[in-house]
């Protein structure tokens, strides 16, 4: 008797099962694939017509089609990129919160890290800049014009003229066939130099550089510059007219040579040609704003915006400026009445920040309100950071502090708040608080040998000898044992430790000079005192200079100074 086949319900399933899954698998993949095709290619077009509206200028465009560009790929590195250089184009500070992003995006980056210090110099963030700068590679620093043409910028903020030389001599030899690199140092020369010869070459290179093609555009903004600084107007106008008459001169040439201007019959109808032709360019009346802002014209910035076609007064960025009109006019009243129907997009915690300050101003209730933004910015990097700065530029020094040590959560900003939060917290020598931050330095980056000896440092001053400070003293100073700083918190972990000898050896090692610099003079002084070496002690106490040492430190100085004194008697 034959066998019946057997039914479908008796077949084996697990090859059918198999082959079903395999044949999702491939849909799904295959689905997949279309949708990553579909993504990229709709990144790709929103981010070329992005750069073809930015490059013709139509920011607002240009702004739309970037933000579809997120729509595709919210992480997108160069469309984050090109969002700070549409904000950079149009003079607005919110591009400092795009050049974090994209180095938060894209770490390691030297061109990002250079771009973002340079947009930190540009919106008056001179030590974010120099943070950036120094996170540079080494090789990377000692190759870059750039870098250090921002370096010198950074060494002329802090009245550091031999740095700043330096640094611009160093920039013509990296990019000699720069032109703008030798009007630079030849501009810096003609003002801060002490050598005549010198000055009179710089002078004689700008006024020659005047019928270079090339170099004439830059030596006359350097030469005007000059001649402003100095309050030459007659010299002023003569180089206004020459850039004027150069035919690739800016608007923004146009508005500085408004400047020779103020105070003279000339000045209000100029002030006036310059407004109606800034009506005919979307951009322009921002940077008029921005010029009368900055010379204390902000009534007048509010008289000619209302005059302004709707779609102009549309602009949020001519909105921030208006209300930092109001804001340098003290109008309270005026502010919230303005900022209470508008809405900034992206900086919109800078429209509410600024109705909360309307209200402290006025003594109205405002802390509620406060706590509960404060709150909701603490969870938003880099909002939350960017807020913070302003409050520093408020003076409302409690609240930045607080935005900061939000900050420091966040992975994206915790090394720049807690940078943020070492300088607020220097500018009053608050010792104990500077130990937290450097704790939390080190923590965040233990290789760091500055962290170390911060840490190292005003750990001794505050709690005396510890293992983990003299560990941390000795990283610092054997990673480089020409730091005299470095080598003098060494030294006094070892004579705190009872190491006096030792303490001394590291000192040796350092030259006369080293020894003599302040931060380093006190605690020779100590060391030389701890091994008896009382008149050499004497001799470099006397040479103290008090001023920037912390209350501790002062403290040493004086109790030094005492037991030498009973010593000697």
């Amino acid at each position: 008797m034959s066998q019946s086949p057997a039914t479908p319900l008796e077949r084996p399933i697990a090859p059918r099962f198999a082959r079903a899954l395999a044949f999702i698998v491939l849909l799904v993949a295959g689905t997949y694939g279309c949708w990553e095709g579909f993504r990229q290619a709709k990144l790709y077009l929103a981010l070329k017509r992005a750069h073809q509206e930015a490059a013709n200028r139509q920011f607002m465009r240009a702004e739309f089609w970037t933000a579809r560009a997120f729509t595709a790929d919210p992480r997108s590195v160069e469309a984050t990129r090109l969002m700070a250089e549409i904000y950079e184009a149009q003079d607005r500070p919110e591009a400092l919160g795009w050049r974090i992003r994209v180095v938060q995006r894209a770490p390691g980056g030297t061109t990002d890290i250079l771009a973002w210090a340079k947009c930190a110099f540009r919106f008056g963030r001179r030590d974010m800049a120099l943070d950036a700068l120094k996170s540079l590679p080494v090789d990377f620093q000692n190759k870059s014009a750039d870098f250090q043409e921002l370096m010198a910028g950074c060494a002329l903020g802090a009245t550091d003229l031999a740095a700043a030389d330096q640094h611009f001599q160093k920039a013509l030899e990296l990019d000699r066939d720069n032109p703008l690199r030798r009007v630079n140092l030849t501009a810096f020369q003609l003002t801060y130099s002490t050598d005549r010869a010198t000055r009179v070459a710089a002078g004689q290179y700008l006024e020659g550089a005047l019928n270079d093609t090339h170099a004439r555009l830059y030596a006359a903004r350097a030469m005007l510059t000059l001649a402003m600084r100095s309050r030459d107007r007659m010299a002023a106008q003569g180089f206004a007219e020459k850039l004027r008459a150069m035919p690739e001169h800016t608007f923004g040439d146009d508005l500085s040579c408004l400047e020779v201007s103020i105070g003279t019959p000339g000045f209000d109808p100029a002030l006036k040609a310059i407004e109606h032709r800034a009506e005919s360019d979307p951009q322009w009346p921002l940077e008029v704003c921005n010029w009368l802002n900055a010379h204390g014209m902000a009534a007048e910035t509010l008289r000619w915006l209302a005059q302004l076609p709707e779609a102009l007064q549309a602009n949020v960025r001519l909105q921030m400026t208006v209300a930092e009109s109001y804001l340098a006019l003290a109008d309270w009243p005026g502010l919230e009445k303005f900022l209470t129907p508008r809405r900034w997009d992206d900086g919109d915690f800078l429209r509410r920040a600024m109705l909360i300050r309307s209200k402290r101003e006025r003594a109205q209730p405002w802390e509620k309100e406060w706590g509960q933004f404060a709150a909701e910015m603490a969870a938003k990097a880099p909002d939350g950071f960017l807020l913070a700065q302003v409050m520093i530029g408020w003076k409302w020094r409690e609240e930045a502090l607080q935005l900061l040590w939000s900050a420091t959560a966040q992975p994206t900003t915790n090394t720049l708040a807690l940078q943020s939060l070492w300088d607020l917290y220097s500018q009053k020598n608050e010792t104990r608080e500077m130990l937290k931050v450097a704790r939390a330095q080190v923590e965040l980056d233990p290789a760091n040998a500055t962290r170390k000896n911060n840490e190292a440092f005003l750990s001794l001053l505050l709690h005396g000898a510890s293992a983990r400070a003299e560990r941390l003293a000795r990283d610092a100073s054997t990673s480089d044992p020409n730091v005299p700083e470095w080598a003098a918190t060494y030294a006094y972990a070892l004579h705190l430790a009872k190491k006096d000898t030792e303490a001394k050896k590291v000192m040796e090692h350092l030259t006369p000079a080293a020894r003599s610099r302040p931060g380093v003079d006190l605690y020779y002084a100590i060391i030389l005192a701890a091994n008896g070496d009382e008149a050499l002690a004497r001799e470099a106490l006397q040479k103290l200079d008090a001023r920037g040492m912390l209350p501790e430190e002062r403290k040493l100085a004086s109790e030094l100074a005492e037991r030498l004194h009973v010593a000697g008697r």
